[in-house]
């Protein structure tokens, strides 16, 4: 087919399938509302094109130029990706599914409700972009940039995402649930309710971060840097934080509740009114600290170190601490007999 048979379809509202299409020129055209079936975009140029309600299933785009597009309701499935170039578009309710890219600069876009599913995804490039709504799900992942990027009400499920760029990268309510993170810096950015359940932050560098209702519950954690963040009320429930770095941090009323914290370094951080109920910090450092209200119910404190930290009404209920060191232990709240001989209560043996 003819560039003018293509539109000609198009203005019939005709499908086009199996069609070579490449290095065709088909700038500020209107492909709407078109079905496009095993096509082949190869070098094509579809700046500023309206592909809105378009369907592409099984097509390539190799070298093609889509900059200024306007896709919205638009629909990719099983097709290939090539050194795209998709700058500065506006994508609205669109939708990559099984697609295998390899290089889409979706740089300076504005994006909102777009949804990548089932893809293999490498040179994925969102940069200086704004995208709000954005899904990655059960996706293979390379590279992938969202650097300088502003992600809002984002989703990145179970992605592998070790080699991504996130600098200057801000964050307001994004979901990385199960994602690998690991050795990932997040120094000194911003982040707002961001949901790290069950993910691998492993050796991930906070370190001057500012984490507003950050959730870390059950992530594996260790080795972390977390100094001088500000991160209050951040949630480490069940998460594995050994050997982390958390000198200088404000974490006023966060919750470690079952946490592994074994040989972690709290020195100086403001821990007021923090939550370690069955926490094991075995050797771990939390010296000069803010200790005022914190609950250590059941904790594992053997051989930690507390010296020179303020642990005023402190409760020290049922902790383990052979070998641990305090130096204001007289001001904190000890074992409650009545509570404990209530946990320790067993029903008497029925009788046989």
């Amino acid at each position: 087919m003819t560039r003018d048979e293509v539109l000609a379809s198009v203005q019939r509202a005709e499908p086009v399938r199996g069609q070579k299409l490449a290095g065709m020129d088909f700038s500020s055209c209107d492909l709407s509302a078109t079905l496009f079936e095993k096509c082949d975009f190869g070098g094509a140029d579809l700046r500023g094109a309206d592909l809105t309600d378009a369907q592409f299933i099984g097509c390539t785009f190799t070298r093609t130029d889509m900059s200024r597009a306007e896709a919205k309701g638009t629909l990719f499935v099983e097709s290939r990706f090539e050194r795209v170039a998709m700058s500065e578009v506006k994508l609205h309710n669109t939708s990559w599914m099984k697609c295998e890219i390899q290089g889409l600069a979706l740089v300076r876009g504005s994006f909102d409700f777009v949804n990548f599913a089932e893809c293999a995804l490498d040179q994925l490039l969102f940069n200086d972009s704004r995208a709000e709504k954005l899904t990655l799900a059960n996706c293979k992942t390379g590279v992938l940039s969202f650097s300088r990027c502003q992600l809002e009400r984002t989703v990145l499920l179970e992605c592998d995402l070790r080699r991504t760029d996130f600098r200057e990268a801000a964050f307001d309510t994004v979901v990385m649930v199960k994602s690998v993170l690991a050795g990932l810096s997040f120094a000194g950015q911003s982040m707002r309710n961001v949901q790290f359940i069950g993910a691998d932050v492993s050796g991930c560098d906070f370190s001057g971060a500012s984490l507003v209702q950050a959730n870390f519950q059950q992530s594996r954690a260790g080795g972390i840097v977390f100094r001088g963040a500000r991160a209050a009320g951040v949630l480490f429930v069940d998460a594995d934080i050994s050997q982390g770095r958390f000198e200088q941090a404000g974490l006023r009323q966060a919750l470690f509740c079952g946490a592994r914290a074994e040989g972690a370094c709290f020195d100086g951080a403001d821990l007021y009114q923090s939550n370690w109920m069955r926490a094991r910090l075995a050797q771990a450092s939390l010296r000069d600290c803010e200790l005022t209200y914190a609950d250590f119910s059941h904790a594992l404190l053997d051989g930690a170190d507390l010296r020179g930290s303020a642990m005023f009404r402190a409760k020290l209920h049922a902790v383990s601490d052979r070998g641990a060191q305090f130096s204001d232990r007289a001001r904190a709240l000890e074992s409650e007999p009545e509570l404990l001989a209530a946990e320790r209560w067993q029903p008497p043996p029925q009788p046989t």
